[in-house]
């Protein structure tokens, strides 16, 4: 199964995988520019690496001494940079001394959207076009947190209360969606996060062909506990009314069931991957918009999350080029969107998110939104005054028998229990023998270790038998 694994734009090109650049190649090439500064080639391989490096303002000065092509390579620093009216000034710049070369060069660029074959000019003149716009209203928010963590993991740091939905794994899809209902869709993988309603009662879900190209579905749980043939919602070209695009991902659906913010790229997006925001009708989905910036970047940017519950956000990005890691963000949301006025002096800063701290009012103490993060998520950690708390892949939290719909299952739950019995049992007698032993009972050790292992197998054991639980009730 896939994960997220969305290509990021490179820096000279648009590539499949990031660019990282370590120090000693970096300061190789610039100290190889240094030495021959009249050497355009040597120049431009300087600009490039220390492009590729993040270090965008710095590779201008080297781009500026390596001919015409150094032109396109300062736009690029410049459009990563933030610096839309720069980059669009020797974007212009080149363009006026393009060679027919150059000219067939650029033209071999392939979008990774589409596959389809463009000039990268055209590409990057429409993206620096869009942030330009963004500029102009990029939204004040609050930001509390943020947090660098493994990419294929990344929904399981978003720490929301049970009543704005779950965030699930391709597993639990694959238990609800079967391959021939993939097939019908036209599917074969299925992509993580999915997107489960706080009742556990309708799942959305996203699945790509090998074409490069995805779609949004979304499945519903019937009142006997089984899942009805699955329906596709939308793909990119469905939703926008184009084929700019091929990619629709990353789902969270806010609690009036009508508002969904999703992920995609295209032509209305900065970066590769944009967020967007759309609404359901009777009739489907409406018209997508981008939701601008902060949130998007000429990065990938991927997930966006409201918990009305404890009035948190969470967005989640790649803007910070970690090698297969991305960077939550928590941020306070606002009832009404109010962007930074167009002269703010640090408004690319901001919109950049150079500084979290940067963004927080000063002398507010956002303590009290922190505890009640930890406190939701604690919730669903722990239940109280329950038989047992069992939670479901599809987000349902099984706390009594009675809570099954499979008779099957709740005998399974059973023996399931009483398994996790005996272990808790052996656990108890472990930790009694191992306090005995540290105050001198050493003849216990033998026995100790016998036991140890004994848990070992019986604690392996359990998974088994959580699984056939699971398969029987869903």
């Amino acid at each position: 199964m896939k994960l997220l694994n969305y290509p990021l734009i490179a820096l000279s090109v648009f590539a499949c995988s990031p660019v990282i650049v370590v120090a000693d190649t970096v300061s190789e090439a610039v100290e190889a520019a240094k030495k021959a500064p009249r050497n355009q080639a040597l120049n431009r391989a300087a600009g490039d690496a220390l492009k590729e490096a993040g270090r965008y303002k710095e590779s201008i000065q080297y781009y500026m001494r390596g001919g015409n092509a150094g032109n396109l390579g300062a736009a690029e620093a410049s459009y990563y940079a933030y610096d839309f009216d720069g980059a669009r000034e020797y974007l212009d710049k080149y363009l006026a001394k393009r060679t027919k070369a150059e000219a067939e060069k650029d033209n071999q660029f392939v979008g990774s959207s589409t596959g389809e074959q463009t000039d990268w000019t055209e590409f990057l003149g429409d993206r620096i076009s869009i942030g330009r716009s963004m500029l102009d209203r990029v939204e004040n928010i609050e930001i509390i947190d943020s947090v660098n963590v493994p990419s294929d993991q990344f929904f399981t740091f978003v720490r929301l209360a049970q009543s704005a939905g779950t965030l699930a794994g391709h597993d639990m899809v694959e238990k609800i969606v079967g391959q021939n209902e993939m097939a019908s869709l036209g599917v074969g993988d299925i992509m993580q996060p999915a997107f489960v309603t706080e009742r556990g009662d309708e799942l959305i879900w996203v699945g790509s062909d090998n074409n490069g190209n995805s779609l949004m579905a979304e499945s519903s749980r019937l009142a006997d506990g089984s899942w009805d043939a699955p329906v596709k919602l939308f793909d990119y070209a469905s939703l926008f009314g184009n084929t700019s695009g091929a990619w629709v991902d990353y789902p969270f659906l806010l609690n009036d069931g009508v508002t969904l913010y999703f992920a995609s790229d295209g032509d209305e997006s900065l970066g590769q991957l944009d967020i967007f925001m759309t609404r359901r009708d009777e009739d489907g989905f409406l018209q997508p918009s981008n939701i601008g910036m902060p949130y998007n970047s000429p990065f990938n940017d991927y997930l966006y999350a409201i918990d009305e519950e404890t009035g948190a956000g969470w967005w989640v990005s790649d803007r910070n080029r970690l090698t297969d890691s991305v960077t939550v963000y928590t941020f306070v949301p606002k009832e009404m969107r109010v962007n930074y006025p167009v002269d703010t002096p640090d408004l690319v800063a901001r919109a950049r998110v150079s500084s979290i701290h940067d963004t927080q009012e000063e002398g507010k103490d956002y303590d009290a939104l922190r505890r009640a993060i930890d406190n939701v998520y604690e919730r669903r950690r722990v239940a109280v005054d329950d038989d047992f708390r069992f939670q479901l892949p599809d987000g349902r939290v099984m706390r009594r028998l009675s809570d099954f719909n499979s008779p099957m299952a709740r005998k399974a739950m059973e023996a399931y229990l009483a398994e996790k019995k005996e272990v808790d049992s052996l656990k108890s007698r472990l930790a009694t023998m191992r306090g005995e032993y540290g105050r001198g009972a050493r003849t216990n050790g033998g026995e100790i270790l016998r036991l140890e292992k004994i848990l070992e197998q019986r604690t392996a054991g359990l998974i088994p038998l959580s699984n056939e639980v699971i398969s029987l009730e869903m």
